[in-house]
This record gives structure tokens, C-alpha cells and sequence, in this order.
């Protein structure tokens, strides 16, 4: 590989990179479904393409990968997914994805089911840290609303898709959000208010827009069997996104909410003390992709940082630095390196 000076860095320290974007994006579009080509496969198949294309020695390569797979900040982030994981299977097994759901249905009246599912959607996903978890969850419900009450299927449906999405985007306990926050250092609150000043005009708008459509709603209403709901079971939800709020440690956050999760379960009857164990590794196990993904970029991130790969990046978004104040400033991050 040619030689570059480590001002200017190397562009083909980077090929590793765009192989393993280019893998997973490319199955991705052939096989139509991101999830049939696992991640961390596609990886693996660009730290090969490093360990082929760099110069250094296959020991010191090695070296260099273990560091990056072990750097402090990547394993404080698979650590967190583990905790997680743990809280969303622990809290939706004593009941509290449920409880929610059960709430909004019944308060909610017909003409504003719409409002309701994206509100429910928004809260639950912001809870869970997942808009998935939210939209399967209250898919077939939504659906059940809109074919007894005669509500619009497709503007229930995009309530629903609008409301995951927002809760998703806000919520601090996300993996994405996770990545974000430890990758460049900053406090979950801090990203929590950015995103909300970004997404927060857009939900008033549709809260606004959803709830004119019920308040002019030709919708006869009908009766819907009424299901009973407990506060209890959604109290850990609430308390999670408080302790964040207050800027509570996040593994703090993180073991209160499901140690709460489990007691409330256990009380409940939802599971013995040896199930709460089982679903506590169960939540780890769910993390499995992401923690590998996070792991093994980090060992390839590393790898493409010593060819000279982020020195080069760092080096082109400098030149095109027109102001002043920030073209002076030694604060450039690309990811966990600096």
C-alpha cells in the first residue's frame, strides 16, 4: 500500500471500511432484507480485507485489533446493551408493554384512536428503546381498532409507524442512541435534548393534525371490550426515563429499572426468582448482534485508524473548513477516536 504522510493520512486505509459497508448493504439489497446477511459477519469479512491489504506485520495487526475490540469506550457500550436488553425482556414479562398498551385503549375515545396509538407508540418506545418492539407490539391492536371501529387502517398505521419512530428517536436507551452517546462522549440528556428540539415541533404538529382528524370525525362510535389495566407494571418505565433525565449513571439507570421490573414481576406472580434470572439472560442473549457489531467495528476501526484512514478523513473535513473559529480547533472526533 502506498505510503502517505501522517498529516494527510491514507484514503486506502479505508477500503476495509467500504468493503464492510459495501457487504452489508449490498446482501442487504440483493436478498431484499438487511437481516438475512448478519452484521457482524460483514465485519469480519473487512477485517479480513484489512489484514490482506495492510502492511504491518500479522501479529501487530492482530495486536491492533484486539485494542480496538477492548478499547474502554466500546466495551462500555456493549456493557449498557447487555443491561439493556435485559430491562426491555425483564419489564415486558411482568406485564408492562401490556399495561401500557392497555391504558391507552381504554381511555382513548374511537374518533381519536389515531392520537392515541401515536402517543402509546411514542411512550412505549422511548421506554423500551426500540421502535420495532413498539410497532409489533401494537400492530395487530392497531389493526383490531381500525376494522371494529371503521377508523382509517393506513392513517392508524402511519400513527403508529410515526409514533415508534419518535419514541425510538428520543429514547435513551436505544442502541443506536447507546453508540452515539459513548462513541463521542457525550451525556445521554444532552442528546436526549438535541433530539427533542429536532423531533418535538414535528410530533406537536401530528398530535395537532391527529387530533383535528378525531375532533371532525365521522366515525359512529361502537363499543369496544374494555381491558382492565394496572399502573404498577408501567412504573419502571417511568422511572428509567426520569433517572436519565436527571442525568442518573446509566448503569445505575439501567440495573434500578430492572432490579424494579423484577420485584414487581415477582410480587405480580409473572415469574419466580430463578425465571427473573432466565429472563435477565435472555435480554443479554437478545444483544448479541449488536454487542459483536459494536466489538468487532471497534477492532476494524482501529485497524483503518493506524493505516492512516481516520487521519486522512479528519484531513479532507479540515480543508473544506471555511470558518475560522472552527478550522482552529483541535476537538475533531470521528467516532470513539479524536
Amino acid at each position: 500500500m502506498t505510503n502517505f504522510s501522517k498529516k494527510t493520512g491514507n484514503p486506502y486505509a479505508l477500503i476495509p471500511l467500504f468493503i464492510f459497508i459495501f457487504t452489508f448493504l449490498g446482501a442487504g439489497i440483493v436478498l431484499n432484507d438487511f437481516y438475512a446477511f448478519p452484521s457482524p459477519v460483514a465485519v469480519v469479512v473487512g477485517i479480513i480485507a484489512a489484514f490482506l491489504l495492510f502492511k504491518s506485520s500479522t501479529d501487530e495487526k492482530v495486536a491492533t485489533l484486539i485494542a480496538g475490540c477492548g478499547e474502554s469506550k466500546i466495551m462500555t457500550m456493549c456493557l449498557i446493551y447487555l443491561l439493556a436488553g435485559a430491562f426491555a425482556v425483564v419489564s415486558k414479562a411482568m406485564g408492562g408493554v401490556d399495561a401500557v398498551v392497555n391504558l391507552g385503549i381504554s381511555t382513548i375515545d374511537v374518533a381519536y384512536f389515531p392520537l392515541g396509538i401515536f402517543l402509546i407508540a411514542g411512550f412505549l418506545s422511548t421506554a423500551t428503546g426500540t421502535s420495532v418492539g413498539a410497532i409489533v407490539a401494537l400492530g395487530p391492536i392497531a389493526v383490531t381498532l381500525a376494522d371494529k371501529s371503521g377508523a382509517s387502517l393506513p392513517l392508524i398505521s402511519g400513527a403508529l409507524l410515526g409514533g415508534s419512530m419518535f419514541g425510538d428517536n428520543l429514547s435513551m436507551i436505544s442502541d443506536t442512541t447507546i453508540a452515539a452517546t459513548q462513541s463521542l462522549g457525550c451525556e445521554l440528556k444532552d442528546k436526549f435534548k438535541i433530539n427533542l428540539f429536532i423531533a418535538f415541533p414535528a410530533a406537536v404538529i401530528t398530535v395537532i393534525l391527529f387530533f383535528y382528524l378525531g375532533l371532525n370525525s365521522e366515525i359512529v362510535s361502537v363499543d369496544l371490550p374494555k381491558v382492565g389495566f394496572e399502573w404498577i407494571p408501567i412504573i419502571p418505565y417511568i422511572l428509567v426515563i426520569a433517572l436519565a433525565l436527571f442525568g442518573v449513571n446509566v448503569f445505575a439507570t439501567l440495573i434500578i429499572g430492572t432490579v424494579l421490573a423484577g420485584i414487581i414481576g415477582f410480587i405480580g406472580g409473572s415469574f419466580t426468582l430463578m425465571e427473573f434470572i432466565q429472563k435477565t439472560y435472555e435480554g443479554f442473549t437478545g444483544m448479541t448482534d449488536i454487542f459483536l457489531l459494536s466489538m468487532l467495528t471497534g477492532g476494524l476501526a482501529a485497524m483503518v485508524e493506524k493505516a492512516g484512514g481516520i487521519n486522512y478523513l479528519l484531513h479532507q473535513i479540515k480543508k473544506r473548513i471555511k470558518n475560522k473559529k472552527y478550522s482552529s480547533s483541535r476537538n475533531w472526533c470521528i467516532g470513539w477516536f479524536c
